[in-house]
């Protein structure tokens, strides 16, 4: 295999990995307007950030502890590290299985994962400050363990809960303030015995305005943290409010299509005699389609729209028990069919309503006009032409049947105006193929 072939194989896999959103997307799969379902993803993902955090914390120390094999200090921190990182995991584990219901284990994981990653900098910073004899390496070590803490509050920030950040702001105020006096710059043991002479030393040096910069740093940085919070919070709620609107719409949709649906299908119903009369219907609507040489394609469309009513059933009665995206998903599955089916009722009972007006002697030229203009299209004229065909010559309550001359007299009298000119002639020159299929239906 060539090494541009293992090259594209190789791309192809990392795109379609779902490793990454698996384990750290904080979106994946969950409902945004649940915040206890939100809540509890955001503990599963900041748990493997801390996991995979600690690893490269004992991969740091080991290359630490390789640099400096005679510090044996080194080396214990990199053994512990590891089965810390398995206690912790374990604990949070524990809590986050408890499931997104149960809200005050989240909670708790929350608060655990945040002072966790805090205090663990913190213990990394003071290991690195005095776990170097080197100065020049001690000193850039040790802020490599203080850029940490900064890492430790992003990670924090993860959770977009402001009251949870604004707690630990204050506990990271505190402790990186007492950090500063005792182990960035050990002041404790310069203070001596007069306390005077000490205050004085220390104001005028550089050691107070160090730690005056890094406490406006960490207290900007804090600041910049918390507006970031609460614009994505801002954002997140607007899209909470807009998801729940969609949902809101869509259960409205779901529930309205349904309704009607449920209302509009079931009731039309066909006797036996009207599915014989429909199959006939669509032969005769078939042979019609033909002789106006029609493809094969619009000819087989015709024919089953005709007997659309005998072939195709939709039930909305299933969909009670599933949850509203299964339920939307069907019913934009099963909506076209539905309409089809209503479109044709429509016709059907349009149809039947014009031939028992005409029948009854109703014809006017307002009628006619409106009519023509309902059952204009070629399909309707197809039908209705074959439906009237039918239905004079069959046995209604209102009539008795007529034989093929007569019905074809009565078309061309009362029912040829409703139809287009090519229809008609098509239907009237192979009217013998229409009285063969009615007789032997």
């Amino acid at each position: 295999m060539k090494i541009v072939e293992i090259k594209d194989k190789l791309t192809r896999k990392i795109k379609n990995s779902t490793f990454f959103q698996d384990k750290f997307g904080f979106e994946n799969n969950i409902d945004i307007t649940d915040d206890k379902a939100v809540l509890y993803r955001k503990n599963i993902v900041i748990k493997n950030i801390i996991f995979a955090t600690n690893i490269i914390y004992t991969l740091i120390f080991t290359v630490i502890s390789i640099g400096d094999p005679t510090n044996t200090s080194n080396w214990l921190l990199t053994a512990l590290l590891f089965p810390v990182t398995f206690l912790i995991n374990m604990l949070l584990g524990k809590m986050i299985k408890k499931g997104p219901e149960d809200n005050l284990s989240q909670t708790l994981a929350m608060y655990i994962a945040s002072f966790y990653m805090f205090l663990s900098t913190i213990l990394i910073y003071i290991k690195l400050k005095y776990g170097e004899t080197d100065t020049v390496s001690g000193n850039y070590l040790s802020e490599c363990g203080y850029i940490l803490i900064y890492y430790s509050l992003l990670i924090s920030s993860f959770y977009q809960d402001k009251k949870m950040l604004k707690n630990i702001f204050i506990w990271v105020l505190v402790i990186v303030t007492i950090l500063h006096f005792v182990v960035t710059y050990n002041l404790v043991q310069q203070a001596g015995t007069d306390i005077l002479a000490f205050f004085s030393s220390f104001f005028s040096g550089t050691e107070f305005r160090d730690i005056v910069i890094r406490t406006i740093l960490l207290g900007l940085f804090m600041l910049v943290l918390y507006i970031y919070v609460s614009m994505t919070t801002t954002i997140a709620n607007e899209r909470k409010k807009e998801t729940e609107r969609r949902r809101n719409v869509e259960e409205e949709y779901v529930n309205t299509v349904t309704d009607i649906f449920k209302i509009t299908l079931p009731k039309y119903e066909l006797s036996e005699d009207e599915k014989k009369e429909t199959i006939l219907l669509s032969q005769m609507a078939k042979k019609l389609a033909e002789n106006l040489t029609f493809e094969s394609s619009k000819v087989l469309d015709i024919y089953n729209y005709s007997r659309l009513l005998i072939d195709e059933h939709v039930d909305y009665d299933d969909l009670k028990d599933l949850t509203l995206d299964e339920r939307l998903a069907k019913i934009k599955e099963r909506r076209e069919l539905s309409i089809k089916i209503i479109n044709r009722i429509e016709l059907s009972r349009k149809i039947e309503s014009v031939f028992r007006y005409v029948y009854d002697g109703g014809n006017n030229d307002e009628f006619i006009v409106r009519e023509r203009q309902v059952l204009g299209d070629l399909t309707s004229q197809i039908i209705f032409v074959c439906y009237v065909y039918i239905n004079l010559r069959s046995y209604k309550y209102f009539k008795k049947p007529i034989n093929h001359k007569k019905t074809m007299e009565m078309i061309n009298e009362n029912y040829k105006i409703y139809f287009d000119s090519l229809v008609y002639d098509r239907f009237t020159r192979f009217d013998g193929e229409f009285e063969r299929l009615f007789d032997e239906d």
